[in-house]
């Protein structure tokens, strides 16, 4: 199944969340912010799905990686 869309409402929630569990830490949040994100997007994902979506990331970060470097 495709990935479940997270709506304005649901990441200002969690933008709010994340500022209330790690108020002094602007990398905490942002990683749990997009944790919190894939978690929604995850949930009409089959295992497998899930799966490929974070190698996509992986390729996609290492290659921003690369080219900063």
């Amino acid at each position: 199944m495709p990935k479940r869309e997270v709506t304005e409402q649901e990441k200002e929630k969690i933008r709010k969340r994340v500022e209330r569990e790690f108020p002094r830490c602007k990398a905490l949040r942002d990683i749990h912010y997009h944790r919190y994100v894939k978690e929604i997007e995850w949930q009409t994902m089959s295992p497998d799905e899930i799966v490929k979506d974070i190698k996509k990331g992986a390729t996609e970060t290492k290659r921003e990686m690369n080219i900063t470097t």
